[in-house]
């Protein structure tokens, strides 16, 4: 078995250097949009915050049905609910990127190395908990704020992300015996498939992101969390269709959110469900 590429040497201290120099928002002008950036994006939206952090790379992507140029520095801020992109695209190559996701009660972390559209971890990162999560969520509502200015709504956020890269950084440079190896993969893939609402989560695509196989996967994960990682998905999805519906998202919207791939197999899936 392959595990997940270790990058302590460096990732510490490169966490801890990073900085914000540009911000994509709510509130950023749409002048600083491509004026020729393509389409071809599969859309996503969740009632998760997220952010996303280039370390390296240049790319295109898809955030509030604008396409944005990303570059080193480029923080992405994507609020609840907002449109952005699911995925990476052929064309992305090269791509060092940091997602950090706020899902209650926790920061879930993610970097993500992208080559040719296809990405793996780079790094796995334990999540920040507690007082960290609670200071971070009261920063970016206080800058969701429309009172605010846009600058100082960009200002806050490059707070929140540069503050949860530090505390990342902190974490992992005090990190002395390596901790439950298994028990963190088996998190890792809780994570993911909340980061992903059950979509695109099938075995074989687990097996490649984390790059051990889908048998001992699957193994470790009823034995860390007490159910298969088909039902943990199954969980995830029910709690996104009822969020979802609550927003008042059509049954279509929710069915390719979701990754079915027919109208009928969602239909299928809410019976049995119960929906």
């Amino acid at each position: 078995m392959k595990p997940l590429q270790n990058s302590s040497d460096f990732l510490p201290q490169r966490l801890a250097e990073a900085r914000v120099r540009r911000v994509i928002c709510s509130s950023t002008p749409l002048a600083g949009r491509c004026r020729d950036g393509g389409g071809d994006f599969v859309v996503d939206r969740h009632a998760q915050r997220e952010m996303l952090f280039v370390l390296a790379g240049r790319s295109q992507s898809l955030y509030r049905d604008s396409v944005w140029s990303l570059s080193p520095g480029t923080l992405v801020a994507i609020d609840a609910w907002e449109t952005h992109a699911f995925g990476y695209r052929a064309s992305d190559d090269g791509l060092l990127h940091l997602w950090l996701g706020l899902h209650p009660p926790r920061i879930t972390c993610a970097l993500l190395l992208v080559e040719q559209g296809r990405y793996r971890i780079a790094a796995h990162l334990d999540p920040l908990l507690g007082p960290a999560f609670d200071f971070l969520s009261r920063l970016w509502d206080d800058a969701s704020s429309e009172s605010r200015p846009p600058a100082f709504q960009a200002a806050l956020l490059s707070g929140v992300a540069e503050t949860a890269m530090r505390a990342l950084a902190v974490a992992d440079g005090r990190r002395g015996e390596p901790e439950d190896a298994s028990g963190g993969l088996a998190d890792f893939i809780a994570d993911y498939i909340a980061r992903q609402h059950g979509r695109d989560c099938s075995l074989s695509r687990i097996e490649r992101v984390t790059g051990y196989s889908r048998f001992y996967l699957s193994h470790l994960f009823r034995e860390k969390r007490g159910m298969t990682i088909g039902e943990a998905i199954a969980d995830v999805r029910r709690r996104f269709y009822a969020e979802a519906k609550a927003q008042g998202f059509k049954q279509r919207t929710i069915s390719e959110a979701l990754g079915f791939s027919s109208p009928s197999s969602f239909c299928l899936w809410k019976r049995r469900q119960g929906l």
